[in-house]
């Protein structure tokens, strides 16, 4: 019970739950400034009354504020007083938009929002607002006039839920409709939208309908002929890279590594006298822009030619190594099913098999060895230029191998079917569906990042 003795001061004993919204606003009953500073206001800002002058305290980080006058904003006064105070984090947007003081407050909006933060109502509001845009690729598409010094890269602001609408650097999330602008280098898309719009249902892990890109990540924008062209700027390769642009190829910046929009096969080792036509052809029959471009009769052709001729060197895989059909092992059959890209799947199985002369034991085995050369893969082709400093590099990898639930230990958990790499063990425990893409998670695998 709370009372006040006969001093004014406030009198409690071990009873009182100052945590409970409804305890704090009953102190604020004989509050001296009530027509200055709304009881509400203070209560839901975590205050309650301490029966001396009009000083009231934070239930959670137990600091006081007092000398209140009109129009004061009781979150904002308690955010200067303490900016690492827990309840505000938790509660309060603080950082994201300036709360009001004076005639343009809005109590009922305040009062909303914070019952809907606490979850004392449910909003009913319908999810994705944006519902054309819950496609990754369409939001990816948008940023076609995306501003080329801008810090941040179109391909993680659309996987971060955001599209471009076409003026500065504005962009606008398909599920809360929150829009962002002014990004600064170091700036990260889900760390922006997380921290500015922290009700988001994408954010949150909610399924909203969002539909991740079917491309390869590094592959985004690289159907254009230019697009592939200008990837081997600056770059030293032994066959023109207008051939290797022409036949579906952009430069990976590693080496003489090329990759297909498309198919997302990757060659390398290339000798002056091959032709890029034949090379994706022998090695990624499959390759639909081959088929398209070249025709079925094209593909046959190379693969019907003198394998001594066709094979002098190892790039890429044999025909002999295609011809073991790995795809139709048990093994392969069961990470496929896990929901893992066939392509990548038997391009990982037949880089074992060229490397040590036999394929994988067991499906953990090989979706070890698919995650890590996933992870490789995406590292190549974030990797800055030589000139970025040593120390930026490091705090770059480094935050690139944490969950990205607690941002503090390495990931280390494979969710199936959608394959996401994205949290250490004890944040996957309590999971149901994946946080990147909100698919259900059927599986769980722990790998080991080497």
């Amino acid at each position: 019970m709370a009372g006040f003795s006969d001093d004014g001061q406030l009198q409690t004993d071990d009873s009182a739950d100052w945590a409970m919204m409804q305890t704090r606003l009953e102190s604020f009953r004989d509050f001296p400034r009530a027509k200055d500073v709304s009881a509400e206001r203070l209560a839901r800002a975590g205050f309650y009354f301490t029966g001396r002058s009009d000083q009231v305290r934070c239930f959670s980080c137990q600091k006081t504020v007092e000398n209140w006058n009109k129009g004061d904003a009781p979150a904002r006064r308690h955010h200067e007083a303490s900016p690492e105070c827990r309840y505000l984090s938790c509660t309060h947007r603080i950082n994201s938009e300036p709360i009001s003081n004076g005639s343009t407050y809005d109590e009922e909006a305040e009062a909303m929002e914070f019952r809907l933060r606490t979850g004392e109502v449910v909003d009913e509001s319908t999810y994705p607002m944006m519902p054309h845009m819950k496609s990754e690729d369409d939001r990816f598409n948008t940023f076609t006039n995306w501003p080329p010094s801008a810090p941040v890269r179109p391909e993680d602001l659309a996987q971060a839920g955001l599209f471009y609408l076409g003026t500065s650097d504005r962009v606008q999330c398909f599920c809360c409709g929150g829009m962002l602008t002014g990004w600064e280098p170091g700036d990260n898309a889900w760390d922006e939208h997380s921290r500015h719009f922290p009700n988001c249902f994408f954010i949150l892990g909610h399924d909203v309908g969002n539909v991740p890109s079917e491309l390869p990540r590094q592959s985004r924008g690289m159907e254009a002929f230019e697009n592939r062209l200008d990837s081997f700027r600056g770059a030293k390769h032994p066959v023109e890279p207008e051939r290797l642009a022409r036949a579906g190829f952009y430069s990976t910046g590693l080496q003489d590594r090329v990759t297909c929009f498309r198919c997302g096969g990757t060659i390398k080792d290339w000798q002056p006298d091959e032709d890029p036509w034949e090379e994706h052809a022998r090695h990624y029959p499959g390759c639909s822009f081959v088929m398209e471009e070249k025709g079925p009769e094209f593909v046959t052709s190379v693969h019907l030619r003198d394998p001594k001729q066709t094979h002098s060197h190892q790039n890429g895989f044999s025909s002999h190594e295609k011809a073991s059909n790995v795809m139709q092992s048990d093994i392969a059959h069961k990470v496929v099913e896990m929901g893992f890209d066939p392509v990548k799947v038997e391009r990982t199985i037949l880089e074992k098999i060229r490397r040590t002369g036999r394929g994988y034991s067991t499906a953990d085995e090989l979706v070890q060895d698919f995650m890590n050369d996933t992870m490789e893969s995406e590292s190549e082709g974030s990797k800055d230029n030589d000139d970025e400093d040593p120390l930026k590099k490091l705090d770059r990898l480094q935050r690139e191998k944490r969950c990205k639930v607690c941002m503090d230990r390495d990931i280390c958990v494979v969710f199936t079917p959608c394959a996401h790499l994205v949290t250490c063990e004890k944040c996957s425990e309590c999971l149901h569906k994946c946080p990147i893409c909100c698919r259900e998670i059927k599986e769980k695998i722990k790998t080991y990042i080497s």
